[in-house]
């Protein structure tokens, strides 16, 4: 009896451990259903690519040829050649469907936080100070007040919130205007949580060859401001401001 209760427990801590563990592939998604714990830290590139690995076990010939070639550097793949005749079981289909949601929520996500950071700009354009108050907790520096709202608004004109594209959790929007005196680099940075909108009056022009008698340029006049944000619960909170130069 002892020993039953012993094996008993192992087997508990076995299944703990096993759950608890970041899932790395789909090896066990044929015969086992996989929990949020173990997914949970995985962005959206992470978890569609263990979606596809669910058909690839099972020959499925993808028509993406990056999937195809990562797929058929594994050593279990072996296409089926007709992927009509690929056949998920109900376990598999269950974890398909899971992954699937998960993708679709953290998408949803995605899109929430981009459309802050659009109503964020539609107050910065209003000047509404106690909107942003209110809602994101956001105020200018008195020290940097007329220059930080000026660079501010210049950040803005020169984004497109309807063009940041993500590689696994980053996404980025950034241009450079260089008018052949100085390289200005206007980015929107998300990593995560994280968002940092940036104002970079960062180097002469690539016309320049030097700090020399044809120039008025001068290195010390380079400065930048970096607005940085958190979204927590669906919502965009200021954070700080850090101004360097």
């Amino acid at each position: 009896m002892r020993i039953k209760t012993i094996l008993s427990l192992i087997t508990l801590l076995f299944l703990q451990t096993l759950f608890g563990q970041i899932l790395k592939d789909c090896s066990l998604c044929k015969n086992q259903l996989i929990k949020n714990e173990q997914i949970k830290d995985l962005n959206i590139d992470k978890i569609r690519l263990l979606t596809n690995e669910i058909f690839a076990r099972n020959g499925y010939e993808f028509e993406n040829s990056r999937f195809q070639q990562y797929f058929e550097s594994k050593s279990w793949y072996k296409s089926i050649r007709d992927n009509k005749k690929v056949i998920l079981n109900d376990t598999e289909k269950k974890n398909v469907a899971f992954f699937k949601e998960i993708t679709k929520n953290l998408e949803s996500k995605r899109n929430e936080m981009i459309d802050e950071i659009k109503n964020f700009k539609v107050l910065i354009d209003q000047d509404n100070i106690s909107e942003l108050k209110s809602k994101y907790n956001f105020n200018y520096e008195e020290n940097h007040n007329s220059g930080e709202k000026k660079f501010l608004k210049e950040v803005f004109s020169k984004i497109n919130l309807n063009d940041i594209n993500f590689y696994k959790d980053k996404g980025i929007y950034k241009t450079i205007d260089d008018n052949g005196f100085v390289q200005i680099v206007y980015t929107v940075y998300i990593e995560n949580d994280g968002i940092d909108i940036s104002y970079n009056y960062m180097s002469h022009s690539e016309i320049i060859e030097g700090f020399d008698e044809y120039s008025d340029y001068y290195s010390e006049n380079e400065f930048s401001y970096n607005w940085q944000f958190k979204f927590i619960k669906n919502k965009l909170n200021f954070i700080r401001l850090m101004v360097a130069g």
